[in-house]
């Protein structure tokens, strides 16, 4: 369940989109991501098992359906815009260039990095969901544990 984790020097403006996207990932790091494994393990089995996920040092990526994906305070809820359906993107911000043209941009930046690619403008930070696997209860305590 480890991230890919990368840095870009990127930096695209991002403002309110009038229409969020529809969540299918939430993300999380520090402290944030440490409240999202709180209530990832507060989940009962059939929660979890509804989720996938990956984690780093001190980031988690949570994917599922809408309804399945908990919240947490300093969470970053994306979606898939339709003119980049390779990108995770932020639910309540559009990029000021166009989304397919970040999506053909950033593939081509990390080639060694499978999709889906979440992006994190705040970190200017960019991981993939490839590796995405079922959420596990005891995986997540390891990691709360590794990160303490």
């Amino acid at each position: 369940m480890a991230a890919t984790e990368q840095t870009t020097g990127v930096a695209p403006e991002w403002t309110p989109r009038d229409v969020p996207l529809t969540p299918v990932a939430v993300a999380a790091r520090g402290s944030a991501a440490r409240q999202l494994a709180y209530r990832l393990l507060a989940l009962d089995e059939a929660g979890l098992a509804r989720l996938q996920g990956v984690s780093g040092a001190d980031v988690l990526l949570i994917l599922g359906e809408q309804e399945a994906l908990p919240w947490a305070p300093g969470v970053v809820y994306l979606g898939r815009d339709p003119e980049a359906p390779a990108l995770l993107l932020p639910t309540t911000h559009a990029v000021s260039v166009p989304a397919a043209l970040l999506e053909r941009a950033l593939l081509a930046h990390f080639r060694q990095v499978a999709p889906p690619l979440a992006v994190l403008p705040e970190l200017r930070q960019v991981i993939s969901g490839n590796q995405a696997r079922p959420v596990c209860r005891e995986l997540l305590r390891e990691w709360l544990r590794e990160g303490a």
